[in-house]
């Protein structure tokens, strides 16, 4: 059943996705032809370069952990590694490793395409951007909209979620990297030039995005107004956790993706 499953997903892809995502072009490459590629979950594998084991994983992407489509991410990378075989080159990312000492890599194929694109595309992976980073980012997230819609893997089994920002509905999944979209009630700035962007009418309870003074050049840098946001509807994505209700700060623009700019809507009262 799986690998129906599979066909039937690359199929959609090869119909629907367009070119290949190519890798970072002056990046030297980590490593060619390496050896005993071996998945161990959908987003990470290990193998040998160099004659030494190395703990790998994709950067940029973020395969469920459990339920069935864990087990199909697993099962769909295993098949990417098999059929790259020796044609498959790592090319390092953002800071090289991530914090459990994994190297963090853009994994391209003999055809110039990505393991990363192939994964989200089939709907077996959500973008996990980072402001270090973002090379990709724009094309995964397209690639993403296309499997989102469709349904297609985990999108469809509900083992990736965009979430409404009803903060009470958030509460189970705080601590954890989440996409969230909703309609941006209010913008705020703080004493410390910190923006907000309010998603209800309490601040004290409601869900939250904040983006630290620090960081807001990023956005202004790529035409985005925080301050004009109010009305808007934004789909963003990244660490939640609790602090006056749900919040996720933003470091970055591409973790930001606006969805709608109504008009900004009239609260009660006001």
């Amino acid at each position: 059943m799986g690998r129906i499953i599979t066909a039937a997903l690359t199929a959609f892809c090869l119909a629907a996705c367009g070119a290949p995502l190519e890798a970072e072009p002056d990046a030297p490459p980590l490593a060619e032809n390496p050896s005993g590629a071996r998945a161990v979950s959908g987003d990470r594998f290990t193998l040998e370069i160099e004659g030494e084991a190395a703990d790998v994983r994709l950067a940029g992407i973020r395969a469920p952990r459990s339920g069935p489509s864990a087990e199909l991410a697993l099962a769909r990378l295993q098949a990417l590694l098999d059929e790259a075989g020796g044609d498959l080159a790592l090319t390092p990312a953002g800071p090289g490793r991530n914090r459990y000492g994994a190297l963090l890599v853009t994994a391209t194929r003999g055809d110039g395409s990505t393991l990363q694109a192939a994964l989200v595309a089939e709907g077996l992976a959500a973008v996990d951007s980072y402001a270090d980073n973002t090379a990709h980012t724009s094309r995964l997230l397209e690639l993403e909209e296309v499997a989102r819609n469709a349904g297609l893997g985990a999108w469809g089994l509900r083992d990736l979620l965009v979430h409404t920002t009803d903060p009470n509905a958030l509460a189970p999944w705080l601590d954890s990297v989440q996409i969230v979209e909703g309609r941006v009630i209010s913008t705020g700035q703080a004493r410390d030039g910190r923006i907000y962007l309010n998603f209800g009418t309490d601040w004290r309870t409601d869900f939250t995005v904040q983006v630290m003074r620090r960081h807001q050049r990023r956005f202004e840098a790529a035409g985005v107004d925080l301050r004009e946001l109010a009305g808007a509807i934004v789909r963003v994505r990244g660490w939640m956790y609790e602090e006056n209700g749900p919040m996720i700060t933003l470091d970055h623009p591409e973790a930001l993706e606006l969805v709608d700019a109504p008009e900004p809507a009239r609260l009660p009262g006001r």
